[in-house]
Parts: structure tokens; C-alpha cells; sequence
């Protein structure tokens, strides 16, 4: 269930330099090649020169540094960079061998860069001076890999296990905790985080980061909380639920604002009862009205999620017991939701 995509250091948009002459190769990697690629890329991303090398407090962006390490492996080979990451980005995903190591070389990545951020930690944290820009975007990007990496996945997961809520708090924690490792004490860049939109009105690039990360927080702890739920879920109230949001998309706006002001009644005598009575309130119900009250469901998490979306400015402010960055879910005072409302 860990997305699965190239990792964000070896796909990029800027051509690193190439070895003398290789410029004009227009030659693609094979599979094979592909395959020599990820292994070479593997070992040199868990080796303790790579790590010494991020660890120079002279390279502002360890990631950047990573992502140059990387692309130098098509350059070994004799493949213009760009052209063999392009081929990275083709692989099929019914190619079950390559792509298992195409995901292996993505953990490496991120188990790399996250350990140089550890490794890189100031003695010391600020809590007076303002957040530099490209601390922030560093926050930005370290929260993003964070959220993808499968160790910490598995411990949201576990947290929702545990005690049947969004895993919010752990969100927040890990956020706070980079905030550190950047060197910055973690309520004093929590506000000076939250001053990011206000004081860079009009840096386009800062409030497009600054947003893509409240969602990447957001629907990472949305979508584990959904994925344990349904684990637990009746197979048939899963079909339905994905036979609800179905429906609910080719739906137009106001066929949704009518749906919900028709239901709205029923909904919050629904709404209003125990997890257990919910239940056999729905076994009462026609096919019909069992999927109403699921559609009216989707629609009002859709819209929690939109306000939360809205309101990211003021993600984490309060520390760990206040709204996180995103997560599905606020910190310690989220009540335990039932299944309807985990849709």
C-alpha cells in the first residue's frame, strides 16, 4: 500500500553534467540496464562514503546532493541522464521483478536523505530568527519524503490500529521532529511556519510547496486511516462505499448540495447514534437508502477535507495536541470515529 513512484531526487527536470561526449548518446537503457542502474544506485546510497558526503555542512540542499549522486550512475554506464530516468519513469508495473527493485532503490533514497537531515542536526536550536526560505522549502520536502516512507507508514498504521482514530498526532510529531533536525525549536518554527503565506504573498513557487505539502500530510493520514478501516470493514459495505464515491463524482455540484439538504434530516438521526446502533440502523434500510446515507457520508468528508485544506496556514501552531499539517485529524482530542464516519 506504499505509493509507488520514482523517488523525487532521481526525477528531476534539471540535466546534471554528463561525461565528455555523452551529450549527443540518444541511446535508451534496457531492462537489464534499467535493472544495473537501481542495484549501483542501491549500493551507493547505503554506503558510508555517500553519507559522509551529506553530512558537509558546505551542501545546502542534501537532497539536491543525493539526487546528483544518483543520475552520476547513468553517466558509469554511458547513458545521458535524463534519457535513462525517462526510462525509470516507463517501467511497467506488471513487471513485478523490476519494479520491486525500482522500489527498493526509492526506500534507499529516502532512508538516505532522511538520515542525513539526523546526521546534520545542529547542537543547538534556534528560537529567536526568522525561517529562511530555504529552510522552509527544505522542511517542505523532508516532510514529503517522511510521509512516503514505508517504516513510517507502518507506524500510522499501527497508531490507527491501536487506537482507532486518524493518525494526526503521529503526523504532527514527525513534523515537529524535522522542524528540529533542521535546527529550528519546534513551537518557534511552528509559528514562524504559520507566518509563511502571510509574509510571501506573492511567492508563487513558496505558497505552491507550502500547499502541496498541508495535502501530501493530510491525504497520507487520510488514506491509512481508510485503508486499516477497511481492512476491518463487511466486503459488502466496502462495495458500496466505493460504488457511493463513484456516483458521487459524476454528480454535479448542485446535485450535491441537493443530496445533502434532502438527507440532511436523516442524517443527523443517524449521525447522533452509537457506532453499534448505526449498524443495525443500516440493516434496516433499503439498498437505496443504505447507499443515500453512505453518498451523504463521502460528500461531508469530502467537504471536512476541503475546510481542512483551507485552514493549513494554521497547521500546528499549538503543538502536538492542536490541528496537525494535515493527517486526517487533529491531535488527542479527535473522537474514535466509527466505520461510516472513516469513509
Amino acid at each position: 500500500n506504499t505509493p509507488t513512484h520514482l523517488n523525487q531526487f532521481t526525477a528531476s527536470n534539471t540535466t546534471m553534467a554528463s561525461a565528455p561526449g555523452m551529450a549527443s548518446m540518444a541511446a535508451k537503457p534496457s531492462k537489464e540496464q534499467c535493472r544495473q542502474f537501481l542495484k549501483m544506485g542501491i549500493a551507493a546510497m547505503q554506503s558510508s562514503a555517500t553519507r559522509e558526503i551529506l553530512k558537509d555542512p558546505a551542501i545546502k540542499r542534501p537532497g539536491d546532493e543525493l539526487k546528483k549522486i544518483q543520475r552520476q550512475g547513468w553517466d558509469q554506464l554511458g547513458f545521458d541522464q535524463d534519457i535513462g530516468c525517462q526510462a525509470l519513469e516507463k517501467i511497467e508495473e506488471n513487471d513485478h521483478d523490476l519494479m520491486e527493485v525500482k522500489q527498493e532503490f526509492m526506500v534507499a533514497s529516502m532512508t538516505a536523505y532522511l538520515q542525513s537531515l539526523e546526521d546534520r542536526k545542529p547542537p543547538t536550536l534556534e528560537n529567536s530568527k526568522r525561517l529562511p526560505r530555504e529552510v522552509a522549502v527544505e522542511f517542505f520536502d523532508a516532510c514529503n519524503v517522511k510521509m512516503q516512507f514505508p517504516p513510517f507508514q507502518a507506524e500510522l498504521v499501527a497508531h490507527v490500529q491501536q487506537h482507532s482514530e486518524p493518525p494526526g498526532p503521529k503526523i504532527i510529531a514527525a513534523q515537529r521532529e524535522i522542524l528540529e533536525l533542521l535546527g529550528y525549536e519546534a513551537d518557534h518554527g511552528c509559528r514562524e511556519l504559520e507566518r509563511l503565506p502571510k509574509d510571501n504573498p506573492d511567492d508563487q513557487d513558496l505558497q505552491r510547496q507550502f500547499q502541496q505539502w498541508a495535502y501530501v500530510a493530510q491525504s497520507t493520514g487520510t488514506q491509512i486511516a481508510s485503508m486499516v478501516m477497511r481492512a476491518k470493514m463487511n466486503p459488502e459495505l466496502v462495495r458500496r462505499i466505493e460504488k457511493a464515491r463513484s456516483e458521487v463524482g459524476q454528480m454535479s455540484q448542485k446535485e450535491q448540495a441537493d443530496h445533502l439538504t434532502r438527507m440532511q434530516k436523516k442524517w443527523e438521526i443517524f449521525s447522533k447514534l452509537p457506532s453499534a446502533d448505526q449498524a443495525a440502523y443500516m440493516d434496516k434500510q433499503s439498498e437505496d437508502q443504505k447507499m443515500d446515507l453512505i453518498k451523504t457520508q463521502v460528500l461531508l468528508t469530502h467537504a471536512r477535507m476541503a475546510a481542512h485544506h483551507h485552514a493549513q496556514h494554521q497547521h500546528m501552531a499549538a503543538g502536538p495536541g492542536g490541528t496537525a499539517g494535515g493527517g486526517g485529524g487533529g491531535g488527542g482530542s479527535v473522537a474514535k470515529p466509527s466505520q461510516q464516519q472513516m469513509m
